[in-house]
């Protein structure tokens, strides 16, 4: 009689037990799309509401800009958060260029620097979690007047640390929010949040997968030593 290895037979029982179980899609897009083209003289939150993840677990966000970029060559930072909730609904804007100067000269990331944060307009209310995900420039690589030119298409995976944090967000109060502080100005057509989500496998399920394995062992055991 023939034994099935247990290092074949352990990704195919962890294969049927993750078939029981069905992954779910969360798909977001802001209002306005364009987030109003990321002004430089503003800083911007996009509170989502009504989250609901029934129990599962976040198993990957990912961000995406469409065709961003910068509306000249002069040093730019585009800094991203992800927040436990923000003030008001939706989308909403706080000016943090009161001069309307063009150029922008000050790059600042508003979320990490607390010159506004007294201000009663701020968008975040005191002790609101925050965590970074990333900050980036962008060039100044489109001209509408050249066919095909093109910006860049901006994809950032969430680490495994933002997803804890994610989730830990979520279940405090079925919201988060994202936060955008554009110390230049860039164009894109459109932002979108995607989360992945998947149930936990129940105990029984593992204990069944635990007590089947340690069978089969003793068994394998038992007809080596006969």
């Amino acid at each position: 009689m023939k034994f099935v290895s247990l290092s074949l037979l352990v990704p195919t029982l962890m294969l049927l037990i993750a078939g029981t179980v069905s992954a779910d899609t969360l798909s977001f897009a802001p209002t306005p799309a364009d987030l109003e083209d990321l002004d430089h003289h503003y800083v911007y939150t996009w509170r989502i509401d009504n989250v609901n993840l029934n129990g599962q677990v976040v198993t990957s966000a990912t961000l995406r800009i469409n065709n961003i970029r910068n509306w000249d060559n002069n040093p730019n930072m585009l800094f991203i958060y992800l927040l436990d909730t923000a003030k008001g609904s939706g989308v909403r804007s706080f000016v943090d260029d009161p001069s309307f100067s063009a150029p922008v000269m000050d790059i600042t990331d508003d979320f990490a620097n607390a010159r506004y944060h007294s201000n009663s307009n701020w968008l975040l209310a005191p002790g609101t979690g925050m965590t970074k995900l990333t900050q980036q420039s962008f060039l100044k690589d489109y001209d509408p007047n050249v066919p095909g030119d093109q910006g860049t298409n901006f994809v950032y995976v969430f680490t495994a640390a933002q997803l804890q944090a994610l989730q830990n967000y979520i279940l405090n109060g079925n919201d988060f929010a994202l936060g955008f502080d554009p110390d230049c100005h860039y164009f894109n057509d459109g932002i979108s949040l995607t989360i992945e989500t998947r149930p936990v496998p129940e105990p029984t399920t593992l204990a069944l997968l635990g007590s089947g394995l340690a069978g089969l062992y003793l068994r394998r055991r038992r007809r080596r030593t006969n």
